[in-house]
């Protein structure tokens, strides 16, 4: 399986090994600080995916206050999620905040970062797969708003997953 032609991984990388999350993020970092002059085109891809996110944010926060606070399954309790490679490489190249531990360990069943109030990261750092999935209630509210709305969004969502491929393919040439 090649790594830029899957958007998701089947298993959970550093998983309760804070230890391996945090020597991987150093040596990302690391890395990307030597190879920095190299990465100009994977710089602005990483770019041009936080202006794409950002252009979705405010919709998504519309659509999760109407329907997270009274669901009976929040995804974030039912679902395993992690940060993936992509998620670290996009936080690394802008610079971005990186979580200090990832999303859940093999013990536990929930996101540590889930709180009452919903998630603690801000969204520009959350994993990909938290702003991609939306659960059926929130498929409907989206269904509800204009068709303008929702083509932007389906548009900016393929966009991301186009550039987040295109991001990890502009970094490989340097690896060597």
């Amino acid at each position: 399986m090649i790594m830029t032609t899957v958007d998701f991984y089947p298993v959970a990388p550093w998983c309760n090994r804070d230890n391996k999350w945090k020597a991987s993020n150093r040596a990302l970092g690391e890395w990307i600080r030597c190879k920095r002059p190299a990465l100009g085109p994977a710089l602005a891809i990483a770019g041009e995916i936080r202006r794409q996110l950002e252009s979705i944010f405010p919709l998504l926060d519309e659509i999760c206050r109407v329907s997270c606070p009274w669901c009976p399954e929040p995804c974030c309790i039912v679902n395993k999620v992690w940060i993936d490679f992509q998620d670290l490489l996009f936080l690394h190249l802008l610079d971005l905040q990186i979580p200090p531990t990832q999303l859940n360990t093999a013990d536990e069943d929930t996101c540590r970062y889930l709180t009452h109030r919903g998630c603690r990261l801000p969204r520009i750092i959350r994993p990909w797969a938290c702003t991609l999935h939306t659960c059926p209630t929130q498929v409907q509210c989206l269904d509800k708003m204009s068709l303008a709305v929702q083509s932007e969004y389906h548009s900016a969502i393929r966009s991301i997953k186009k550039c987040r491929f295109d991001m990890t393919d502009a970094v490989n040439p340097n690896i060597a």
